[in-house]
């Protein structure tokens, strides 16, 4: 039973680190897209590579 309670918690633990990669991803793309079509303020600059560089890492971290 021990090894099945580890085995769902890994696997919660692999879903939540998966969405948060997928809304940071999104996020960045957002910031990107934002800067195509139309001034891009510094702080959305930060947002956008903090997102990718936090994307990045989950990914990693998988």
């Amino acid at each position: 039973m021990p090894e099945q309670q580890g085995a769902e918690v890994s696997s919660m633990a692999r879903g939540i680190v998966l969405v948060a990669e997928l809304t940071l991803w999104w996020g960045g793309l957002l910031v990107l897209w934002l800067m195509l079509i139309g001034p891009v303020e510094p702080l959305e600059w930060a947002v956008g590579g903090s997102a990718a560089l936090l994307g990045a890492a989950a990914a990693l971290a998988a």
